[in-house]
């Protein structure tokens, strides 16, 4: 479990991460450049982004405008994906170019497949594309995002080099458990994206109790949750204030028995509805802003 903001967690391949991110899905144009440049000016040293987020080019102006400001580049890791469309191995190689080229990079810290092909023969061939990225340093890690459980099973039985990071949705009511519990047992990191349930967690009565007992909010108490699941949660924000609210959650440690309520959520949720389908690898509807994103 990392203890502070510039802590690191390691990566299975030598590596290290940091505990706690930004998330830039939705951002775009100056908004995201300014987003990324204050979020590492207040000490964030993971930044998300994706080629499917319309973004690097403005994320990647982020980060050197902040290394212009005296970062280091080499504490900033910097997170992008292959979108589905960009499947196979030529593909890859030709997206993950073109990412590196609108961030105006050297090299990516972590580099993913963003979603998983329903064919297990193009995520493994789409595999090897970013094994060769690997090998050639412009990725100094590589993994998956939205991979189950059954996917990333498959594609470890070929695997050279083994995932270092899953990235899937996690919260408080949807703790994804399983998926979890097996990314551990391959020592894969998980990275939680979505982890305030864009912005619903703060309706969540016992959070907000919870809260209470620490002098913090329903936000911070679900991000230290992850933490101290040895979760990375990568909130998304443009506004300084909740930015700087949501790194403020090394100062207090949840107790067993606040991270046992939260850990039931989920039971709790499912018990007060029966008919619900939405769990991890089951289709949703996504809403038009979601559906614009291509997000999730």
């Amino acid at each position: 479990m990392v203890v502070s903001l510039l802590d690191r967690m390691a990566l299975n391949n030598g590596y290290t991460i940091p505990g706690i991110g930004l998330g830039t899905s939705g951002m775009t144009g100056r908004e995201a450049e300014d987003a990324v440049f204050a979020a590492i000016m207040k000490g964030y040293r993971l930044i998300d982004t994706a080629s499917q987020y319309d973004n690097e080019e403005d994320v990647g102006r982020g980060i050197n405008r902040a290394v212009s400001s005296g970062v280091s580049r080499d504490e900033v890791f910097l997170v992008t994906k292959i979108w589905k469309t960009d499947a196979g191995f030529d593909n890859a190689i030709q997206s993950f170019e073109a990412s590196l080229s609108r961030l105006n990079q050297p090299y990516v810290d972590l580099l993913l497949i963003h979603w998983p092909d329903k064919d297990d023969a193009v995520n493994l061939d789409t595999w090897r594309a970013l094994e060769d990225i690997y090998e050639s340093g412009r990725a100094r890690s590589i993994g998956v995002s939205n991979f189950s459980r059954g996917d990333l099973s498959e594609l470890l039985k070929e695997a050279k080099v083994n995932p270092a990071v899953n990235q899937y949705e996690v919260y408080p009511g949807h703790p994804n458990e399983d998926l979890n519990d097996f990314c551990d047992s391959e020592n894969i990191v998980t990275m939680a994206y979505s982890p305030l349930k864009r912005g619903n967690v703060s309706k969540e009565r016992h959070l907000t109790t919870i809260g209470e007992k620490y002098g913090k909010t329903a936000s911070q108490v679900a991000l230290r949750w992850d933490i101290q699941r040895d979760v990375i949660p990568i909130p998304k924000s443009s506004n300084k204030d909740r930015m700087q609210e949501n790194i403020e959650v090394f100062d207090f440690m949840l107790s067993d028995e606040d991270m046992n309520t939260i850990n039931n959520l989920d039971k709790q949720n499912r018990d007060r509805n029966p008919n619900e389908t939405y769990r991890a690898g089951n289709l949703r509807v996504r809403t038009s802003r979601e559906k614009k994103q291509g997000r999730r």
